[in-house]
């Protein structure tokens, strides 16, 4: 077991299973697009960092149409 960025790297089927899964700390949840098999756990650790960095594309998409739509409904 392997923990990485809040989550848990684990193998799949015991430790005898070269397929690796990502796995909650605690009793979270985690996103539906890490939810699988990995070959290795790079691959997971590389869909962890993606995933993560496409919620904070998100988050700023949000924020900033919030802020072009709060500057323009004063101006009106």
């Amino acid at each position: 077991m392997e923990e990485y960025k809040g989550y848990n790297i684990v193998s799949a089927e015991g430790n005898e299973s070269r397929f690796k899964c990502i796995k909650p700390i605690g009793k979270g949840s985690i996103p539906a697009v890490l939810l699988g098999l990995f070959t290795t756990a790079l691959e997971a650790k590389k869909a962890i960092d993606m995933q993560k960095s496409n919620h904070k594309e998100a988050v700023k998409k949000i924020a900033s149409k919030g802020k072009s739509n709060a500057t323009s409904n004063s101006n009106g």
